[in-house]
């Protein structure tokens, strides 16, 4: 039997040589954390974008769960740039870019995904450019970067047309109570 989410954060909450960390309960709205996620990727806080948007994708149980993965993905690759390591750089955008390939036509959630994926294969190729041994020239501001943006108008039509998770039936978004290490 699978452990449940909480369960697991408490056991490595109380792992041994860990520092202590407590669960906290908070409630959020899906468009509030997107909006939150855009403004934190848009200001080069990409942990922060990776943290909020995995909040969400925890919950997601349903299709447009690997778009989250793919947009935590892409955050991620761009944490590993800010860090100068190339290949885990590399490495994310290649996942994020299949996580996010079925969404690239038409978008999802109010994101532009060809936008995003179109600059994400820019930096890509920009980032093996650098090749071995040129990973300290590396640096955010030469990588193509692409900015979120959600469309706030699309989310109710695009909620009911995901059966997106914080929302109702009709698209409108619910306070939802989540637990999280803080």
């Amino acid at each position: 039997m699978r452990p449940s989410r909480i369960s697991r954060y408490a056991v490595l909450v109380t792992t041994p040589g860990r520092r202590w960390r407590h669960l906290t309960t908070k409630t959020v709205t899906v468009p509030a954390s997107l909006q939150r996620a855009c403004a934190e990727f848009n200001s080069g806080r990409f942990f922060e974008c990776h943290e909020t948007l995995e909040e969400v994708w925890q919950e997601e149980t349903g299709p447009v769960r690997d778009l989250y993965k793919g947009l935590i993905q892409v955050a991620a690759a761009y944490v590993h740039v800010s860090r100068g390591n190339a290949t885990g750089a590399l490495r994310l955008f290649a996942t994020a870019l299949a996580y996010l390939r079925p969404y690239r036509p038409a978008g999802a959630m109010g994101f532009a995904v060809e936008a995003i994926c179109t600059v994400c294969e820019q930096a890509r190729t920009t980032v093996a450019a650098f090749g071995p041994g040129r990973h300290a020239d590396l640096d955010v501001t030469s990588v193509p970067l692409p900015t979120y943006r959600c469309d706030a108008a699309l989310l109710s039509t695009e909620a009911r047309r995901w059966s997106a998770w914080g929302f109702d039936a009709e698209g409108n978004a619910r306070e939802m109570e989540i637990t999280v290490i803080d």
